[in-house]
């Protein structure tokens, strides 16, 4: 069988390979928003190399001047330090811990609400575009930015965290850093990505649709961080003794009275200057408690956070889904 061309018809595009790349609606997606993401990948290498220096000029600096041990007295040299790169390493967990909200508060603007607000999504659906497939090109953006971007910048930072020892930056200590570390930036990543789509779903405008999903985040973030303590079992010490400070970095998250019953007072309230043993007297207990994490746990706190975590923004993921093809079936 042969084939015939029409004059002026070549069989050129039908045997020229496509260029590799995002096509159809993804491309789309990425020109509509290429200034947010040209924005965000900068971030993601500014942050991630100035972290890589951050840590060498650290661990050099923490070298030349003995401190790399830890050291028991406060001195002008560890003054210094904790003014100098200690602020620059805290400032750089800010941004971390903050940034999941930022997607979310991006997802749920300018990228879903926006568009429904101004009518633009009728372009696309008019195109022989589905409805569930607009919005899923739409959550490809921000979610391939979170497991890239957000897992590069959180790995870095806590390898550069983890440069230094405890004693030297006792603000930054594990459980004061915990959004900031593992995996806990990028399961918050996808829970603001997750709570973004049904608040600019419902909103349908922009600022109101950002403003729940700030809320949102908080309620959820609130909710996680209560239960953290509870997650994994923690470590129960228990003396006649009232359980102080300690030199480690463990977490003491509860302390209180056990009555001779066994029934527990948390933060028990005793007169000023009384004697620890006279304020178990007088609450009928016979020995303190203390409720704590060692260091040991962090990482098993953070993968169970973790977990919760994209739980919760798969429920949320799902509803908005469920929701958005009932409305547009």
């Amino acid at each position: 069988m042969s084939t015939t061309l029409t004059p002026g018809t070549s069989d050129t595009a039908s045997t020229t390979p496509r260029r590799p790349g995002p096509r159809g609606m993804a491309w789309m997606v990425l020109r509509q928003h290429r200034a947010t993401v040209f924005a965000g990948i900068a971030l993601v290498v500014v942050m991630a190399v100035q972290l890589v220096l951050l840590r060498w000029a650290m661990t050099d600096y923490l070298h030349r001047h003995g401190l790399d041990g830890g050291v028991p007295d406060w001195t002008r040299t560890l003054d210094d330090f904790r003014g100098g790169y200690g602020d620059v390493l805290h400032y750089n967990g800010l941004v971390l811990e903050f940034l999941p909200l930022l997607v979310g508060l991006l997802v749920a603007g300018p990228m879903v609400a926006r568009e429904l607000e101004s009518g633009t999504y009728q372009l696309a659906w008019t195109q022989s575009v589905p409805p569930l497939r607009w919005l899923a090109a739409k959550l490809a953006v921000p979610v391939v930015f979170v497991l890239a971007g957000v897992s590069l910048l959180s790995a870095v930072y806590t390898w550069t965290w983890s440069a230094v020892p405890y004693e030297l930056l006792p603000g930054q200590t594990w459980y004061a850093s915990f959004d900031m570390l593992g995996p806990a930036p990028v399961a918050n990543g996808l829970l603001g990505i997750a709570l973004g789509v049904p608040a600019g779903l419902l909103a349908r405008r922009t600022l109101p649709a950002m403003g729940i999903t700030l809320v949102a985040y908080g309620l959820v973030r609130w909710a996680l961080t209560s239960v953290r303590p509870y997650l994994i079992s923690p470590v129960t010490s228990d003396d006649t003794a009232m359980p102080g400070l300690s030199g480690d970095d463990s977490w003491r998250f509860e302390r209180g009275i056990l009555t001779r019953t066994g029934e527990r007072i948390v933060d028990a309230q005793c007169d000023v200057g009384v004697d620890p043993v006279k304020c178990l007297a007088q609450h009928h207990a016979d020995r303190w408690y203390l409720d704590y994490h060692p260091a040991s746990h962090l990482w098993p706190l953070q993968w169970a956070e973790a977990g919760l975590t994209l739980a919760a923004a798969a429920l949320a993921a799902a509803a908005a889904v469920r929701w958005f093809r009932r409305r547009h079936a």
